[in-house]
């Protein structure tokens, strides 16, 4: 009722006189400005959207809208120029594609300028693309990608991250380099690396993957008389496991980690940083982990791909211990109560 006449007006101010296109399909992103969320993204034949998937998805963010958060609702229409499509048919053969690709180019080029044209700016789309258009070798990732300020590594850029931060600068943020790129979009690339090598076949054979521990140093040597020493009768560090045995954190261990959730909300004061470690806390328990578990696997990652983020989780690992060493002094106490 509201959009085809639209579309139609503007496709009659656009084409040149006598061109025929036919519609191919139509791209829909519901999305939020909220992290924890992601964005709805559809493809429907010619223009016939299914407009209740859309509808449900804008009800269940209601909350997020009276709360404040802004709800948008992207549409791309596609069309397919007839005249050379009948004219220039896909080939067969090495080449098979080749034409399809180049009128796909074409057509987003032509997307490009229609919208530059239409607002007056620069196109928002071209200038995403050049600015995360990836450097070459000896990056092979390509052809986009975003370089971490921080570590330096290079993480593949799809397009419903580049999408991603289209919407973002539309939304009025500000997007000049790659430290630019906001925290859910980096969280979103960090995760689908873990998962990336996580899917990766581990290395078999009989090749060990960590060199042999040596710990002969404790043992009597058999061509001399042995020696009583400390170290016989006390392993060496180097052979203790860093979890229950160096924390021993005491009480009920699910008890645990919901004070040292609770404390490590203690320590920052925006609310939704607290919420983060709620989340670390809840999660760790869903999935039936203790803090002395949690320590000794030592694997930020765990967390990250729970959409909690990277500070709060390589935090929630990392205060472990002086907070069990400060748990086990006051256990007597009101933290036991």
């Amino acid at each position: 009722m509201v959009l085809k006449p639209k579309v139609e007006r503007l496709l009659l101010k656009k084409l040149p006189q006598g061109r025929q296109v036919r519609g191919d399909d139509t791209n829909v992103i519901v999305s939020v400005n909220h992290r924890s969320e992601r964005d709805l993204i559809k493809r429907f034949e010619d223009i016939d959207v299914d407009w209740p998937i859309v509808e449900k998805q804008l009800i269940a963010w209601s909350d997020l809208f009276r709360s404040g958060k802004k709800l948008r609702v992207d549409l791309t229409f596609n069309y397919v120029d007839m005249q050379q499509s009948s004219s220039n048919p896909t080939r067969r053969g090495n080449k098979r594609g080749s034409s399809a690709t180049k009128t796909m180019l074409s057509d987003r080029a032509a997307q490009l300028d229609a919208e530059q044209e239409t607002t007056g700016n620069p196109s928002i789309w071209r200038e995403v693309y050049a600015l995360m258009r990836c450097p070459g070798p000896p990056c092979n990732l390509g052809p986009h990608c975003w370089r971490d300020p921080f570590g330096k590594k290079h993480y593949k850029l799809r397009t419903h991250h580049l999408k991603a931060l289209i919407s973002f600068v539309e939304e009025g943020n500000i997007l000049r380099t790659h430290d630019d790129v906001p925290d859910n979009i980096r969280e979103q690339l960090f995760t689908e690396e873990c998962q990336r090598l996580e899917r990766q076949p581990k290395p078999t054979g009989s090749t060990p993957s960590f060199p042999p521990i040596n710990i002969t140093n404790v043992l009597p040597q058999s061509h001399s008389p042995p020696m009583p020493t400390s170290s016989e009768t006390t392993p060496p560090a180097a052979v203790q496991p860093s979890g229950s045995t160096c924390l021993d954190i005491p009480g009920p261990r699910d008890l645990a980690v919901k004070a040292y959730s609770d404390w490590q909300q203690t320590n920052v004061v925006d609310e939704e940083l607290k919420a983060e470690f709620r989340k670390a806390g809840e999660v760790t328990l869903q999935d039936g982990l203790d803090l002395e578990q949690v320590h000794e696997d030592q694997d930020p990652g765990f967390f990250i791909q729970r959409r909690i983020k990277r500070g709060v989780a390589r935090r929630f690992i990392s205060d472990i211990p002086g907070w069990a060493k400060r748990y086990k002094m006051s256990s007597g106490s009101d933290l036991m109560n």
